[in-house]
């Protein structure tokens, strides 16, 4: 063999053991965050530290809203939806958290996607949504092919660019 060839099958043998640890090492957040989503809990975090967490029942009776919202993708038309969620600022009032003074709210998906909202939008009155129906049908989850249970949709973004879908939690900061 040659050199060239040698140094390929080593470099993609070390790629492979890196993967594969990495997804050992990994499993067991994987699977916390898919009990997550399949359980609908949405936690509620300040600074990082876990303050609440909330089932969909539970976030439905902080007062649930419909409104519309524009998605707009790369391979779509801007195409309006009626979507059914509460604001997400009414959870973390639920929840105790003062809105006082912080620069940013950090809302993650279950793979690990994050989006982080300016608290100048995060306060603009019905803009920041924790969505769970669309056209009054659940989001559904990843493996029905759905966007939740939960999405965080800023209703005023025209291009639905920070948008999170399949969302598990919101860490204020």
């Amino acid at each position: 063999m040659k050199n060239n060839t040698k140094i390929l099958i080593a470099s993609i043998v070390i790629l492979l053991l890196i993967a594969s640890v990495s997804l050992y090492l990994n499993k067991d957040n994987a699977a916390k965050n898919k009990a997550l989503n399949d359980n609908a809990i949405f936690k509620v975090l300040e600074n990082g530290n876990e303050i609440a967490s909330y089932t969909m029942t539970e976030i439905q009776a902080i007062g649930e809203k419909q409104f519309i919202a524009t998605l707009d993708t790369s391979t779509t038309e801007p195409e309006d939806y009626e979507y059914t969620g509460v604001l997400l600022k009414d959870i973390f009032i639920e929840a105790g958290i003062s809105l006082e003074n912080r620069q940013a709210v950090i809302v993650t998906a279950a793979d690990g996607y994050s989006v982080a909202v300016d608290m100048s939008k995060f306060l603009e009155e019905d803009n920041v949504f924790l969505a769970y129906r669309v056209n009054g049908e659940l989001l559904g989850t990843k493996e029905e092919g759905g966007k939740g249970p939960y999405q965080m949709i800023i209703s005023k973004d025209p291009f639905s660019q920070f948008w999170c879908k399949f969302a598990l939690s919101a860490d204020i900061q």
